[in-house]
């Protein structure tokens, strides 16, 4: 199996193309967005990849309802066939943010899964861990000793995901990586973003015994006291997403909002 990641500078975004047995999948892929108009080139750089491999793609998965980029997954499936996957939960996400934005209708997707799911990827498993917090659709997807943990966690210096949107929780989230820290210390953990300084590489995989020593809002020490008074104390200072009155309502719907 390889883990081939992609960085989307300019959301700070990671999408991963993993292969086995001659088939490939597309973790979080991003459509680029510039004032008001929609293009492809990260995305079509993605596939391209795929295609020289010669790899035949059969999902694109979908960690959680993004609010700082458009996902990819609808071009995706329309250009490829793929199928999408999110969790079930969207259904949740949708509910409650469907008044603020007036959205009528929830997008498609080929396989809502939850913690019981498991997808046969050539000579492996995906197992769905559902890890929600952040949004309540937040799902990890663990494929043999790797994990793809969305915005659960971040790189250790910069510590967890926000829980100050709808249905947001930070006791959740703190259940949600424990659930993760019980895994082997030696998993590959995954993460979906990072802001590196200007010409620094991205952060994209730590050991999860990295994470439990060294996070720098929840280790394996902390508290579910200590996180939360320090989590919602954090979420009182940060600034919504700059595209989250896009984001959210296309990654519900795949249009793009009135204006």
């Amino acid at each position: 199996m390889k883990v081939q990641p992609f960085f989307h500078t300019e959301t700070g975004s990671l999408t991963y193309v993993v292969s086995d047995s001659g088939l490939a999948l597309i973790i979080d892929p991003v459509l680029d967005y510039k004032d008001g108009d929609i293009s492809h080139s990260h995305i079509d750089n993605i596939l391209e990849y795929i295609r020289r491999k010669g790899l035949e793609l059969r999902f694109v998965l979908d960690t959680h309802i993004h609010a700082d980029h458009l996902s990819a997954s609808h071009y995706v499936r329309e250009s490829t066939g793929a199928k999408t996957v999110i969790s079930q939960r969207i259904k949740d996400v949708f509910s409650q943010w469907k008044s603020k934005f007036g959205l009528s209708k929830l997008a498609t997707f080929d396989f809502l899964v939850n913690g019981n799911s498991k997808l046969h990827f050539g000579s492996k498993i995906i197992e769905v861990i559902e890890t929600p917090g952040h949004t309540p659709a937040c799902v990890t997807y663990k494929i043999a000793d790797n994990v793809f943990v969305g915005d659960t966690l971040f790189a250790p210096d910069k510590g967890t995901s926000r829980v100050d949107f709808p249905g947001g929780s930070a006791e959740e989230l703190y259940r949600s990586v424990q659930k993760l820290y019980a895994l082997p210390s030696t998993t590959n953990v995954y993460l979906c973003h990072d802001y590196p300084p200007m010409g620094a590489s991205p952060t994209m995989c730590v050991k999860l015994d990295w994470q439990k020593r060294r996070n720098v809002m929840l280790r394996q020490s902390t508290t579910i006291d200590e996180y939360v008074f320090a989590r919602n104390q954090r979420d009182g200072s940060l600034k919504a997403p700059k595209l989250l009155d896009i984001a959210v309502p296309f990654n519900l719907t795949f249009k793009l909002p009135k204006a």
